[in-house]
């Protein structure tokens, strides 16, 4: 895939809330980019589960036809997280693409959680999670 061919990213964020508007649009509510938390290490700190969005918008570009788009999470110690695959399809009557993708992520780390956007394994973009302790 060539990126002068497409598809190209609008936008890939996390938020904590996405609300359709009857004429279409989306109003994306809390967009999450990083966050402070306590000490997850800490035995006496309870695990720390947040629930997101991950909402991605893709053009196609000079791109046709069926499409896997694939999100795959990455721990701040690289281990792998959560992953989710998706079938999309780019047409002439819809060219552009927006997902919602409900996530339920769990924090047991401390610093920057990776979230790859790939199209049939090529990699778009990635969204960052950056997690602070407090």
């Amino acid at each position: 895939m060539s990126v002068a061919g497409g598809p190209y990213v609008a936008l890939a964020v996390l938020c904590q809330r996405i609300d359709l508007q009857p004429d279409g649009t989306a109003n994306l509510i809390g967009i999450v980019d990083g966050l402070a938390i306590d000490d997850p290490s800490d035995p006496h700190t309870p695990p720390l589960v947040l629930n997101l969005c991950a909402v991605i918008t893709l053009r196609a570009g000079a791109v046709r036809g069926p499409r896997r788009l694939s999100l795959r999470g990455w721990f701040p110690s690289g281990s792998e997280g959560l992953s989710a695959d998706k079938m999309i399809a780019f047409t002439d009557e819809r060219p552009a693409v927006t997902l919602n993708l409900p996530l339920e992520l769990e924090l047991p780390e401390i610093g920057t959680y990776v979230f790859d956007v790939l199209i049939d394994d090529e990699l778009l973009t990635a969204i960052t999670l950056s997690v602070q302790q407090r």
